[in-house]
């Protein structure tokens, strides 16, 4: 990945612990959503860097691997090359007894951490004990960096020996859909939002696409070809976690991604018993692969609940990709894409775009008549037969917003009657009456609906508020 998409703000944080006389610092996030590219570009200018990027083997391999690194940067002094790599405690304390007598600071950054804790649990107390010594005697900055969420997250929990230790704890989060268009920023709005429902929020994704290139011919090459370079992604997310079942967390995935958001639907698809979806539900949630959307003015503990990937890619990829393995053996990518795929993208894009209006709400496109948002989500009636496709609460006001995915399409009137007619059945007649309706399309409005928007107070969302 060649592109520094939108990590700015992250970048100048971190520069900003760099240029202190010592700091230690925790980043974690999900796989493939840039942490790696984001230190490669902080560690550009740095001096006196020990960089080590751990993977799954033993302790005694990783051990010496670190040893290979710290002597190929020409760090650890002169007793380095002969320092046998039997202890994580002895190997950091020579390494910064050296650097101390030379006079010369240490960037350290250990990379995919979950791996050296897996092997070495004593680890952070190991570090604990040498950054309380050394972080006076040297410039030291110290950078713990993985993709295990709960295990990186509970790095600085209390209990643990580096709480209160910690000058940054920084998450690095997916992209949005703003930022994912930057990949393509000369697009137009609408294949902007197909590429972030194709491809999702994930760096490592959106740097296979060539802007130069067409929607189409991108997801035919890096997605349904065979020897495309996303080809097998999702597969590869699943092998690369520590799931109970890795079949049945593949199973409860193509069923979120179909649609299936209520728990018994899923339970039945997959043929899961209610115990087990749980604990699967569970998994996937703490990897952030799913996300547990509760409905709007309910408490945490409601029933009304449905589940939904986090990330547009994992439904496309789960609704298209998979289902058409056999087929591409037989047919070529650019036919599967025109005959199979094509002609249901707009289906696709319809809760994608749900999710784009949302992030467009909570980011401040009302303006200032509204002011901050405090709360949006859906709401939908218990039946599943009306559904608001957000509702924002802003103070005391409440937003209701109906989100109208047609492509490059206006939104017509129909739209804001639709939102009209769900709006009978909300439960709080009153949030109603005294709220704003919202009608948001990629593609515009028509005169009638922006004639009937001026009339009644209608709000409406066009591509320049959703961009702004």
């Amino acid at each position: 990945m060649n592109r520094f998409v939108d990590r700015e703000r992250e970048l100048g944080v971190l520069r900003e612990r760099l240029a202190r006389q010592s700091s230690l610092t925790l980043v974690w996030g999900q796989r493939r959503v840039g942490k790696t590219f984001l230190l490669r570009r902080l560690l550009e200018e740095e001096r006196d860097v020990v960089y080590f990027l751990a993977d799954e083997t033993t302790a005694a391999v990783s051990r010496e691997r670190f040893r290979a690194e710290v002597a190929a940067q020409g760090m650890g002094g002169p007793a380095w090359d002969s320092l046998e790599a039997g202890d994580w405690g002895a190997m950091l304390a020579v390494l910064l007894q050296a650097c101390q007598v030379e006079g010369r600071g240490l960037v350290l950054v250990l990379d995919e951490l979950q791996y050296l804790l897996a092997a070495e649990p004593a680890l952070p107390s190991i570090l604990q004990r040498l950054w309380d010594t050394f972080r006076d005697r040297l410039r030291l900055h110290v950078v713990l960096c993985g993709s295990a969420l709960g295990v990186m997250g509970r790095l600085g929990d209390v209990g643990q020996p580096l709480h209160g230790r910690f000058d940054l704890r920084l998450k690095v989060q997916p992209f949005g859909f703003r930022k994912a268009g930057e990949f393509a920023s000369q697009w137009p709005l609408v294949d902007r939002l197909r590429l972030y429902g194709v491809f999702g929020g994930l760096p490592r994704h959106l740097a296979e696409v060539d802007p130069e290139r067409s929607l189409g011919d991108n997801a035919t090459a890096a997605l349904l070809d065979p020897f495309g370079s996303l080809h097998e992604a999702a597969s590869d997310q699943l092998r690369a976690e520590r799931l109970s079942s890795r079949a049945e967390a593949n199973a409860v995935l193509a069923a979120v991604a179909a649609g299936e958001g209520a728990f018994g639907a899923i339970a039945a698809r997959c043929g899961i018993t209610a115990p087990r979806l749980d604990y699967v539900l569970r998994e996937l949630l703490s990897l952030e692969l799913v996300r547990r959307e509760v409905r709007f003015g309910d408490r945490e503990g409601s029933r009304y609940v449905r589940w939904r990937p986090t990330d547009p890619f994992l439904t496309f990829w789960f609704r298209h990709v998979l289902p058409n393995r056999g087929a591409l053996q037989g047919s070529s990518a650019e036919r599967i894409w025109a005959e199979r795929v094509a002609p249901r993208l707009d289906d696709h894009m319809g809760p994608v775009f749900e999710e784009v209006v949302r992030q467009a709400v909570v980011g401040g496109c009302l303006g200032a008549e509204v002011g901050p948002v405090d709360e949006a989500a859906s709401w939908w009636s218990r039946d599943g037969e009306t559904q608001v496709d957000l509702v924002a609460r802003a103070g005391d006001r409440r937003v209701f917003v109906e989100a109208k995915w047609a492509g490059s399409s206006r939104a017509d009137v129909g739209a804001l009657r639709q939102l009209e007619d769900h709006l009978r059945r909300y439960p709080r007649p009153h949030e109603v009456s005294r709220g704003l309706l919202c009608v948001a399309s990629a593609g515009g409005f028509t005169d009638r609906l922006e004639q009937a928007a001026e009339a009644q107070g209608v709000f409406l969302l066009g591509p320049g508020r959703l961009t702004g």
